[in-house]
């Protein structure tokens, strides 16, 4: 089996509870084709460079696999059907990065909490950063 890398945009629109429903979906068909899914990162809802199809915005899902060719082409058939991707990419990788990003979690909903949490709480940094003040 081969190692891919496939990331999807989601529409704006959906919520992170039907992101990761997506992002289930697409698991189940690898698992399905003798495949394993690795990883998978949420990196947020981002602005595009450009509208796609009528969109500003999107979802952006990574998802490191471990399957073989069949699979990937099941899996990029039914992202292709699928009226909630915007776009897709499935790349071949030699092997897959263990650093993870900065601003990615595992699921869209854990994304949602933690940036709760950030409004909730102050961190001593914000609150030095907040206390300074500049004179011109």
């Amino acid at each position: 089996m081969a190692l891919y890398e496939t990331i999807f945009l989601a529409r704006q629109d959906l919520t992170a509870e039907l992101v990761d429903g997506l992002c289930d979906k697409f698991s189940k068909i690898i698992t399905d084709g003798n495949g394993k899914v690795v990883s998978t990162e949420y990196w947020g809802l981002r602005n595009f460079a450009y509208k796609i199809k009528k969109h500003s915005k999107g979802h952006y899902f990574l998802m490191n696999i471990d399957a073989d060719v069949p699979t990937i082409n099941e899996l990029k058939r039914v992202m292709g059907f699928d009226e909630s991707i915007v776009r897709s990419f499935t790349f071949k990788t030699n092997q897959h990065d263990q650093q993870t990003a900065l601003f990615q979690s595992k699921k869209a909903t854990d994304q949602k909490v933690s940036k709760s949490k950030d409004k909730q709480e102050p961190t001593p940094l914000d609150l030095k950063i907040a206390s300074v003040r500049i004179e011109v």
